[in-house]
């Protein structure tokens, strides 16, 4: 035991309780200051943490709130929005039908016995090369085959196969269109054709005009309604060249139609008008 005060444990716990005596007096002395400096030394950053911690959780708690706020406002505005398209959908549906009853009175106005139904392009395939496309309305609409199909700019095609809700729609460029059609300002008439070239370009022939024709560009062309297919006076297109035949015997007159088939998204199907189908009728009576 004896030992023990002279080993350096013993010598260095009394330097240590010399110096803590020594801390005491002195800051007794100064009336504590150093010991507040002191402790302040450890506490300030504990203080630190702790405000930071409140902080964060008053934060944590006002911007949970704040997006609790956001998020109904985000739902509120997401189904104002959804309304409005909705809404935007219907104006454009009625607008789209405003059009067409424009569109339909103006074509009722010049002829009273038509009866339209009108119809919107639902689909065309990549691959028909003559514009072909389908339309909303068949049989159950009074769609027929061999019905004309227009718009209010002119002449488009006919209706070539039908079904009950949708129809095909052959036009105006397609090899299979024959059309009657006539100058009524030189009295010159043909016959509307076309070829892949020509359907290519977007145009069509008229055909069987004489070697003296007087047609000449920017001429309008309508229907006869000769064949019994198509009403007469409805718009074609305008002449847009005149060429020689390959005999050299008649000419032909290049035609540009004034409806883009290819790109048309409305149209008239005319399922009956005066006359309709009389003359063809009147042919196969005869044999002609």
């Amino acid at each position: 035991m004896k030992d023990f005060f002279h080993t350096r444990s013993f010598r260095a716990l009394m330097g240590t309780v010399m110096a803590l005596l020594a801390f005491m007096l002195y800051s007794a002395g100064v009336d504590g200051t150093l010991t507040a400096s002191f402790f302040s030394l450890f506490s300030a950053p504990m203080e630190r943490v702790s405000t930071v911690v409140v902080n964060n959780a008053a934060t944590v708690g006002s911007s949970s709130a704040e997006t609790g706020e956001l998020e109904a406002q985000i739902r509120e505005l997401q189904e104002e929005n959804r309304k409005l398209r909705e809404q935007m959908v219907d104006y454009y549906e009625m607008k789209q039908k405003n059009e067409q009853y424009e569109s339909i009175l103006g074509i009722k106005e010049q002829n009273e016995d038509f009866q339209m139904v009108s119809a919107a392009v639902i689909s065309r395939d990549p691959a028909e090369l003559f514009g072909g496309f389908t339309i909303d309305q068949g049989s159950l609409s009074g769609v027929h085959v061999n019905d004309p199909v227009i718009t209010s700019d002119g002449v488009v095609g006919w209706v070539s196969k039908v079904e009950a809700t949708t129809s095909y729609v052959t036009t105006i460029l397609s090899p299979e269109t024959k059309i009657g059609v006539i100058s009524k300002e030189k009295r010159e008439s043909g016959v509307i054709e076309s070829d892949l070239l020509l359907a290519d370009e977007g145009r069509v022939r008229m055909s069987y005009l004489p070697a003296d024709t007087k047609l000449e560009e920017g001429d309008l062309i309508t229907t006869t309604g000769l064949a019994g297919i198509y009403p007469k006076d409805l718009i074609v297109g305008q002449v847009k060249e005149i060429r020689v035949s390959d005999g050299g015997v008649t000419r032909y007159a290049l035609i540009e139609p004034y409806v883009d088939v290819k790109d048309v998204r409305d149209v008239f199907v005319i399922t009956d008008f005066y006359g309709k189908g009389e003359i063809r009728e009147a042919q196969q009576a005869t044999g002609e």
